[in-house]
């Protein structure tokens, strides 16, 4: 007998979409069947019809900023999110092995889903000599940042030829926030000591140009490393077409965008201020027009919130100058309903979506043997979705206590109906039906290189 059985849905993955039902056993999806079959017996039965059945959303970038693990696996869950990938950083002298224990031990006390990490890498002399152990336990993917100079943060391109180097070695891929971190700081101070310090100054601060510049050294480290390399939050079509550039050439390279690139542009700075300040900049409707097209052709591989909460006090020191407001907004659990409002709003076909914010971040974070999948042997992680349904982006109740996202008061479809971690059913019509604490950290399998 089936645990569960989910029945006569449309079922869709990256493929397309069929009516059918789904059978899950011991928290993973045990059998696919047509509509018109006779259906086995199950402990519980979840009627889908007129519902979209899909796999859970994995988001690839997530920080922990204004909430806990634990909080924000709460809210990610609301959206359709059963695996989220953190960007972790402990202080600069901190073992790496220490700051994944630490993140680990949180995740598991806490978390409703399933869980990753991508390490973020300080430019420091004994970092290379702590990513075998740290491969070893499982995970393989690690952040550089060429920007935040101010910030400590800054890597130089020595650090991240030599990175990149030694994560080939364990097959693993190397994440890189991808501006000129020196023109930038150079642009961000004139800039202040010129006065022009409003929401309106912000964007000149970060032109494309400087991503695209990022972009191109990393492609040359990539060629010269044989390392694959993922640029997170591509904003602009100029860094976009730097990927292209590089693909062209045969260079293993990756790009993310986000829904915010997507679906709002530099006029949200200019009407919200310090709460949509985040790195890259919004930019303009051409770039946005790009991302878009690049989205629905693959040239963009996955698609990640950037998920980073402030509280309002933060966010309010951006009010008279916004250099002062620190960079992000929080992410879930819109991410999923903004691209699946934008996909019907443009006729995008719905497998593409599953295809950027589900299938191709498990395969190339290396969780794809159970995770992004509708197939038989993957875990249950599924999304049962009403496609007629709307509602309004309610921030006192999705983001209580932290500023919100530009979007709130927004009409939005794509909420889950039904959130599915592993074969628990953990949101269903509103309501949390599972507690924190059973989430588990998923390793990287990692690639082969010679």
């Amino acid at each position: 007998m089936l645990d569960l059985l989910i029945k006569n849905g449309t079922l869709i993955d990256a493929q397309g979409s069929l009516r059918g039902s789904l059978g899950v056993s011991s928290s993973r999806i045990v059998v696919r069947l047509a509509h018109d079959v006779e259906l086995p017996a199950a402990r519980r039965s979840i009627d889908a019809n007129g519902l979209l059945v899909m796999p859970g959303i994995v988001d690839p970038h997530v920080h922990f900023y204004g909430e806990g693990m634990g909080d924000y696996s709460r809210l990610a869950a609301m959206g359709g999110v059963t695996t989220y990938i953190g960007m972790i950083r402990g202080e600069p002298e901190q073992r790496l092995a220490d700051v994944v224990e630490q993140h680990r031990l949180e995740g598991t006390a806490s978390s409703l889903v399933d869980f990753s990490f991508h390490v973020v890498l300080y430019d420091r002399e004994d970092t290379i000599s702590q990513l075998a152990a740290i491969a070893a336990r499982g995970l393989r993917s690690y952040k550089v940042f060429l920007a935040y100079k101010r910030r400590g943060m800054m890597a130089s391109e020595r650090f991240l030829f030599s990175v990149m180097e030694e994560v080939r070695r364990h097959g693993g891929v190397v994440l890189v926030h991808s501006e000129d971190g020196e023109l930038v700081d150079r642009l961000e101070q004139s800039a202040i000591a010129a006065g022009r310090v409003r929401p309106e100054d912000y964007a000149a601060t970060r032109p494309p140009e400087a991503e695209a510049a990022a972009i191109n050294m990393v492609g040359l480290a990539a060629q010269a490393t044989g390392c694959p390399a993922y640029i997170v939050h591509v904003s602009s079509a100029d860094g976009l077409a730097a990927v292209e550039r590089a693909r062209r050439r045969g260079i293993p390279l990756w790009a993310e965008t986000c829904p915010q690139y997507i679906l709002m542009g530099n006029d949200e700075l200019l009407r919200h201020g310090a709460l949509a300040r985040i790195a890259p900049p919004l930019r303009t409707r051409a770039d946005q027009q790009a991302l878009g097209t690049a989205l629905m052709t693959g040239a963009i591989n996955t698609i990640g919130s950037d998920h980073a909460s402030y509280s309002p006090a933060a966010k309010a020191k951006g009010r008279d100058n916004i250099f002062d407001a620190p960079f992000g907004m929080p992410g879930a659990p819109t991410h999923f309903p903004c691209m699946f409002t934008w996909a019907l709003e443009k006729g995008v076909p719905l497998p593409i979506l599953v295809r950027a914010m589900s299938q191709t971040p498990a395969r190339l974070f290396g969780l794809d043997s159970r995770k992004g999948s509708l197939s038989p042997g993957a875990d249950a992680d599924i999304i049962l979705v009403d496609p007629e349904e709307r509602r309004v982006v309610d921030a006192e109740k999705i983001w209580c206590g932290v500023c919100p996202n530009p979007l709130a008061g927004a009409l939005l479809g794509g909420w889950p109906q039904t959130t599915i971690s592993r074969g628990v059913v953990v949101w269903e019509n509103g309501e949390f039906t599972a507690s924190g604490g059973r989430g588990e950290l998923i390793p990287q399998v990692g690639r082969e290189c010679n």
